[in-house]
């Protein structure tokens, strides 16, 4: 054998002997998934709440079309699993325990209600599954690291109004008929103990049932307490049948009211003319509300560019991170999503909350809401 086959042997010998401790150190190639991501939205498709919800799905079936029109993430379609939690506390927990046990869904869009989301919280939390909330109850993301707000806590409404109410309406003495859940409750103990801060009183603060139709007692209570200023945080359900029955009492004070009052046929209500509503400051363009309704057949009202917000901002995370729930969580906390509509960027402080806020102030007429100009 002579000296250059020798050599050509020798090579040969650690070509193979270094390709095969590549693939020992490698292991075996694991194929690229080609199944759906699935994420999950919780949401109130039925119930009082039905027609926010159904804009809410609306935003997030839009965000997931964009999505895999365009190639999917990394190759892949973004499947979107919906649970109906009918905006109440046992459907909400229902709904979470589906979407994290059995639809295996590697991150949740929602709950957008709070009477749903205060209950359901910390099955996300304990399942390691990260959720993006809209719900706005103050508190919601103390449940741990991998709950996520992208929609101004009330505790920043709270203050909002009665700082407006104080300062800008100039009103001192305030009465309150709040919905005794998670989000009214919040509203109402943050507006309290601002209002007094700023040197107002509370003449009246009275509690009314989710369902409840029938608010002659509280609305009785808060007139006679004489206030200037009438602070309605409230359902559509709960306003339908009160706002009428403040108009029979005569009591006439201005009503303070928010977004929830953004329901069209409460806005059409001839009660609801003049209701001044303190409302997150949100981008909702008509291209948009358009693009949702031509996609899902669901009317666009102001929680809708939440939830696109929500899904895209998700599926960006899943592009640089992949679908590990704990991964996700991880780059949640410091990722930028700048192609949001509702904000101008979605970023989160130390506390999972959105790190810029900012407030609007419309009012009720001619059937729409327009803006406030004292």
């Amino acid at each position: 054998m002579d000296k250059s086959t020798k050599t050509i042997i020798a090579l040969a010998v650690v070509l193979i002997v270094i390709i095969g401790g590549y693939f020992m150190f490698k292991g075996p190639s694991q194929p690229t998934s080609t199944e759906p991501i699935k994420i999950g939205l919780s949401s109130p498709m039925s119930g009082e709440a039905a027609s926010y919800g159904e804009g809410f799905y609306g935003g997030a079936a839009l965000a997931v079309k964009e999505i895999n029109d365009a190639g999917g993430v990394n190759g892949r379609n973004i499947e979107l699993v919906v649970e109906d939690d009918k905006c109440a506390p046992e459907s909400g927990v229902s709904a979470m325990t589906k979407l994290t046990s059995i639809d295996k869904v590697v991150a949740v869009v929602g709950p957008m209600c709070s009477a749903a989301a205060g209950a359901s919280v910390s099955i996300a939390q304990s399942a390691g599954i990260p959720t993006l909330i809209t719900a706005s109850a103050p508190g919601l993301t103390k449940a741990g690291n991998y709950i996520f707000r992208n929609y101004p806590s009330d505790s920043y409404q709270g203050k909002f109004s009665a700082e407006f109410i104080y300062n800008k309406l100039g009103k001192k003495k305030a009465a309150i008929i709040y919905v005794k859940n998670d989000w009214g409750q919040g509203i109402n103990d943050t507006f309290v103990s601002r209002f007094k801060e700023l040197g107002g009183q509370i003449v009246s603060d009275e509690g009314i049932l989710q369902t409840a139709t029938d608010l002659r007692t509280q609305i009785a209570k808060a007139k006679a307490a004489s206030p200037d200023v009438l602070l309605l945080p409230i359902y559509p359900q709960n306003a339908m049948a009160g706002l009428k029955q403040i108009k029979n009492a005569a009591f006439n004070v201005p009503i303070i009211a928010g977004d929830v009052f953004m329901d069209d046929s409460l806005l059409k209500l001839p009660e609801a003319a003049g209701i001044i509503l303190v409302m997150s400051k949100t981008n909702n363009p008509t291209d948009f509300q358009d693009k949702v309704k031509q996609v899902s057949g669901k009317t666009p009202n102001g929680f809708t560019p939440y939830a696109y917000d929500a899904v895209k901002t998700l599926a960006q995370v899943i592009g640089k991170v992949g679908t590990d729930p704990k991964a996700i969580m991880s780059e949640l906390s410091k990722t930028s999503f700048k192609g949001s509509v509702a904000v101008p960027v979605v970023e989160f402080g130390a506390d999972r909350e959105l790190k810029t806020v900012a407030f609007d102030v419309k009012v009720i007429k001619d059937g729409k809401s327009v803006e406030y100009a004292q």
